[in-house]
């Protein structure tokens, strides 16, 4: 098992669980360095969305011309003639000036436009006159094919009903009408594709606006007219009948008046005076048989009297009713007649509450589309979306720049940072280690050396394991070149293939038909029969040969195991190049067996996932990656992302790491 120290005592980084390493979220710094970056990216889609929204513009858009006509409510003029218990009036609050912007938009008024102006002939307005899209020629198509019968053809009535309505409402949206803040002025404004004909749409609507107004008006006082007339006519008849029940009443009767009641009171009252006197005499003893007599004729013409004031009182007092219903006729006759002599004359002076302020003029230039508008917002549009991609790609991409992210995602020390070997081919790659002694890359392997062998008090690892997530990491490149660097300061460095499957070590050398391990471990040879030496390189190697076993079962045996014991009698350095960890068990089934367990990352490749599971699945079996290589640094690329200057110059793209 690993004989070293926790890693943490190499490098001061704080070590965490692997569940819960990592971290989606992208702060602004790395946003806005992100939007640095592809900055061409934003410029180019800004530049060719301008291009294609210029040609759109200029070229292939219809241009729309509107003319506006502005009209103005006089909600205030007060009316030649007061009757407005009849007729509606103009108040000018917002309430009005809402509805008249409903009015405006009315299905009714538009109708009028499109009837006087045949707008149902116009291809512009009526969709039935324009010809056929590819839509409805391939929806047309499709039903022939599937065997649809075509719909029966419509009644005439009906086609016309629906060109109306298809019309208007074509109309409707290419009318604007607007109310200017503070005022009772509106702006009706219409677009079309043609400037004269949105200047005479747009005046034959202000137009209509205010004749359907003096319209509304006529229709009412019209009504208001008729109306009076039909009451005038029975207010008279009435007037007639109480006034003939007046007349006869009062040639039926005997001429009275309050003034003969008042004579026939004071004459009840003389003979009832007389009475009490002549009562009086009798009394104190007279000559009573005359007086007697007296009184008795005096009584009769008091009765008289008296029959003679209650029946004229109650014929005055129903001859006073029926006058008095007869004013009453008179008095609302005379007031509906003088109502329909001022409706009359308000016929005839009827004006609309709204007046034309300035006439549609036929504009000059199209009003859409506006190149430099259009430039403008598709530039916006095309840096926009180049931004959120950017955004979201590298949001979704999760792959690692700097030791210091992987360190943050992995909890683990990162031992070091190897920029790409510029060789084509793997024949090459030592080749160039052993030609550039001081190059980036072979002083980033010393690096690497100097991390995993010089960590203070801790005990130098012999037997070490190199693997990766996926293939093509550079975890073989990172194995040979460490072997090679390590041959200047140990005595003897052995090299083991343990990827069975792929077997790249002799494409590296050159050397094929040599004797590989299975030799060793059928104990055909012993391994210092089987390894394979060259001066040049100062190492040796072990190839891996075909397995006749599963490879992972063959690492558990217990040949392997006592392999890797006479190794370490004999060897001060064992390298260990395993196949990849997420594609098979190898490299866990060998990582017990090691000192110490290198995990290599590839630049700006390797998804953060697969990292994590790569670690992840070491410690389901006990084993401790001990830390991690960030591989295959493009220089390039780090100055594109703006971390050039902490790295150096490493070479360029297109160079060979396996």
């Amino acid at each position: 098992m690993n004989a070293l120290p926790d890693p943490a005592a190499m490098e001061p980084v704080a070590r965490m669980p692997v569940a819960a390493r990592g971290d989606d979220v992208m702060d602004l710094g790395e946003m806005l360095l992100t939007l640095w970056r592809g900055k061409f990216w934003i410029v180019s889609a800004a530049l060719l969305t301008t291009i294609a929204g210029l040609v759109w513009a200029i070229g292939v858009a219809d241009p729309r011309f509107r003319a506006t006509a502005v009209v103005v409510l006089d909600g205030g003029r007060e009316p030649v003639v007061e009757f407005s218990d009849f007729l509606p009036m103009m108040t000018g609050d917002a309430t009005v000036v809402n509805t008249e912007l409903e009015v405006l938009r009315s299905v009714s008024l538009l109708a009028d436009v499109v009837t006087q102006a045949n707008l149902t002939a116009d291809p512009e307005f009526n969709p039935a006159l324009r010809p056929a899209g590819l839509s409805d020629l391939a929806i047309n198509g499709a039903l022939d094919l599937i065997g649809v019968p075509p719909a029966p053809p419509l009644a005439t009535e009906r086609i016309e009903r629906r060109a109306m309505t298809a019309t208007i409402a074509s109309l409707r949206d290419a009318l604007i009408v607007r109310n200017v803040p503070d005022s009772m002025v509106f702006e009706i404004a219409l677009e079309t594709g043609d400037a004269e004909k949105s200047a005479t749409l747009a005046n034959l609507l202000a137009e209509r606006y205010l004749v359907r107004q003096l319209e509304t008006k006529f229709e009412a006082t019209q009504r208001a007219t008729t109306w009076l007339s039909e009451k005038v006519a029975v207010l008279e008849v009435e007037l007639e009948t109480a006034e003939g029940a007046t007349n006869q009443f009062a040639a039926q009767m005997e001429l009275i008046s309050a003034e003969t009641l008042d004579i026939l009171s004071q004459q009840l009252k003389e003979v009832r005076d007389r009475i009490a006197a002549r009562q009086a005499t009798i009394d104190r003893g007279d000559s009573t048989t005359r007086a007697q007599g007296r009184i008795d004729q005096l009584r009769v013409l008091e009765a008289e009297l008296s029959e003679k004031i209650a029946r004229q009182s109650q014929d005055l007092v129903a001859l006073e009713q029926l006058e008095r219903e007869a004013a009453a006729s008179r008095q609302i006759y005379e007031y509906f007649l003088g109502r329909l002599k001022e409706t009359s004359v308000q016929e005839g002076i009827q004006q609309a509450d709204a007046r034309l302020m300035s006439a549609a003029m036929v504009p000059e230039v199209p009003s859409a589309p506006r190149p430099t508008l259009v430039a403008i917002l598709s530039a916006a549009l095309g840096a926009f979306v180049a931004t959120i991609a950017l955004i979201v790609l590298e949001a979704r991409t999760a792959t690692f720049r700097t030791a210091d992210a992987l360190e943050m995602a992995t909890g683990l020390p990162v031992m070091g940072q190897i920029p790409r070997i510029p060789a084509r081919r793997r024949q090459n790659v030592l080749d160039y280690i052993r030609q550039k002694p001081n190059s980036a890359p072979v002083e980033a392997f010393r690096n690497l050396r100097t991390s995993l062998f010089m960590a203070g008090d801790a005990p130098v690892p012999r037997v070490i394991v190199s693997t990766s997530s996926l293939p093509g990491e550079g975890k073989t490149t990172q194995t040979l070149a460490l072997a090679h660097n390590l041959t200047g300061v140990r005595d003897k460095v052995l090299v083991i293939e343990g990827d069975l499957r792929r077997r790249v070590f002799q494409d590296y050398f050159g050397a094929h038909d040599t004797p590989g391990m299975m030799q060793v471990l059928s104990r055909k040879a012993k391994l210092d029969e089987a390894v394979w030496r060259n001066p040049d390189l100062g190492f040796d190697v072990l190839f891996g040969d075909e397995a006749p076993a599963n490879a992972a079962d063959l690492f558990s045996s217990r040949q392997f195991r006592q392999l890797i014991r006479t190794a370490r009698k004999s060897y001060d350095v064992i390298l260990i190049d395993t196949p990849p960890v997420l594609l098979v068990p190898d490299a866990r089934v060998i990582g017990r067996l090691a000192d110490a367990v290198l995990y290599t990352v590839r630049w700006d490749k390797t998804r953060e996932k697969q990292v994590l599971q790569g670690i992840r699945a070491f410690e389901t079996v006990g084993v401790q990656v001990t830390g991690t290589v960030l591989s295959q640094i493009n220089a390039r690329g780090m100055k594109k992302y703006g971390y050039g200057q902490d790295y150096g110059n490493y070479g360029t793209s297109g160079y060979y790491q396996s």
